[in-house]
């Protein structure tokens, strides 16, 4: 560590102690939410549960593919929602009340994108999840194709690489929209791999063919007219590996 933020035992004491006041401040940690999420889920017996009436544009393999991600003992990434959250909370309608805010993520796989929600001081009872495999009872089992939730249900709505599991991503983002209440957030994230598909592969069994986005103006296509705002917007130059990533608000 450089010496210009060189912290001494009393002082860690110190920032202990003010978190223990505060511990949401621990979840924005991505190592803590990472150790926070496998701690529950083995002290849960390490259940894992899988939708099983998925629609038609859900991928074969998709399941299998996150189930990789979880009995390899890491839960993947807890860094990549930062690239979706953290421009969420800094809207000011949002950041003002975000504990009054309905949150909806869609395909956290497990508690890692729960906690970083959390930790960004959104109230964990106004926090709903849903995948097609879910390691908590806090995830409902679900299709993003056929939210089993009610129209304008939700402030917020993050599909956090998840898109490009769809062979129809319209559909997909169509549910995102009619869940999202009027001016309402939702915000959309996938990889743009110029020497792979979609998703990156560890076996035949878990090969995707999925949806493919490049520019955000794909996304911006995708929800059409309802289309009122972008806060944030980025994807990578020139054909580039990156991210593609919109957080825009919504009208009905």
């Amino acid at each position: 560590m450089s010496a210009k933020v060189k912290m001494s035992e009393a002082l860690f004491k110190k920032f202990v102690g003010a978190l223990a006041k505060a511990p949401r401040y621990f979840l924005l940690s991505p190592q803590c939410r990472q150790i926070f999420a496998l701690t529950h889920f083995n002290e849960r017996g390490r259940p894992v549960r899988e939708y099983t009436e998925t629609s038609d544009g859900v991928m074969p393999g998709t399941v299998a593919h996150n189930r990789l991600q979880i009995d390899d003992g890491t839960f993947a990434s807890a860094e990549r929602t930062l690239r979706l959250i953290n421009p969420i909370a800094a809207i000011g309608g949002i950041f003002e009340h975000e504990l009054e805010q309905k949150v909806l993520s869609i395909g956290p796989r497990t508690e890692m994108e729960l906690f970083h929600l959390v930790g960004a001081g959104f109230h964990p009872d106004n926090i709903t999840a849903v995948d097609l495999i879910s390691t908590s009872p806090w995830i409902d089992l679900g299709d993003m194709h056929k939210l089993p939730y009610a129209d304008r249900s939700f402030d917020v709505v993050i599909s956090s690489w998840v898109l490009g599991y769809s062979s129809t991503p319209q559909k997909a983002v169509d549910e995102m929209v009619r869940v999202t209440r009027s001016g309402g957030v939702i915000a959309i994230g996938c990889t743009h791999n110029p020497d792979a598909e979609a998703i990156e592969y560890k076996t035949a069994e878990t090969k995707i063919q999925g949806a493919r986005f490049r520019h955000v103006d794909q996304y911006r296509a995708l929800i059409g007219d309802k289309l009122d705002w972008v806060y944030y917007q980025d994807e990578p130059r020139d054909g580039a590996h990156g991210a593609v990533i919109i957080v825009a608000r919504i009208k009905h």
